[in-house]
């Protein structure tokens, strides 16, 4: 592999998300006892997709929220439960991309919205400012795995798909940039040995 672009997603790569912490949160504040969240890492309600595109405000989703799941909580109660599946950068995130940056050029391609970027903003300064692209789903209007979100980093990367390689760790994904030729790894939430392998392939 002629690799010339490394393509990091965030959540679950760089990033320490857990979905059960928000749904179960969720459902804790909800009125009706059969309430069923649809939110995991490979299966969301329509309402979570459209917020990470951006496609409507907080203020919007936070109502949504409200009224689908019969949430008896505040607007900040509900935004709380939002968060909770953010624990935090994985330790060794900030070292792999400040040696990789040096190497290679690097891009982040992140489906995040407005609560969550602002939520981990401050964290992740620094881990943003070594990447030499930064594409954040709510601010293109458009999310992985659609096809036109890695078109658009195609065409402003100017890069080949053939010699990007995209790092995701959720399966839908990864097949979306390999139609389109881009090689992908799959990642594991739960295993970093992928970090030794990109370190010993790049540095």
């Amino acid at each position: 592999m002629d690799i010339r672009l490394l393509l990091f997603d965030l959540g679950g790569v760089l990033y320490n998300i857990e979905h059960a912490r928000t749904r179960n949160a969720l459902k804790t504040a909800s009125l009706n006892p059969e309430c069923n969240i649809g939110f995991s890492l490979e299966v969301a309600d329509p309402i979570f997709a459209r917020y990470d595109a951006g496609k409507i405000t907080t203020n919007e989703f936070v109502r949504s929220l409200q009224h689908d799941y019969a949430l008896q909580a505040s607007d900040e109660d509900v935004l709380n439960a939002w968060n909770a599946m953010l624990l935090g950068l994985y330790p060794d995130a900030l070292s792999l991309i400040s040696s990789l940056r040096d190497t290679i050029p690097i891009a982040l391609l992140s489906n995040i919205n407005p609560c969550h970027h602002q939520c981990i903003a401050d964290e992740c300064s620094l881990l943003f400012a070594k990447f030499h692209h930064v594409f954040l789903s709510y601010e293109l209007g458009m999310k992985k795995p659609d096809p036109e979100i890695f078109r658009f980093v195609l065409d402003q990367t100017g890069y080949e798909a053939n010699t990007i390689l995209f790092l995701d760790d959720t399966p839908k994904n990864c097949e979306s940039a390999q139609s389109l030729g881009m090689h992908v790894r799959l990642i594991d939430p739960l295993a970093r040995d992928w970090v030794q392998d990109i370190t010993s392939q790049f540095l």
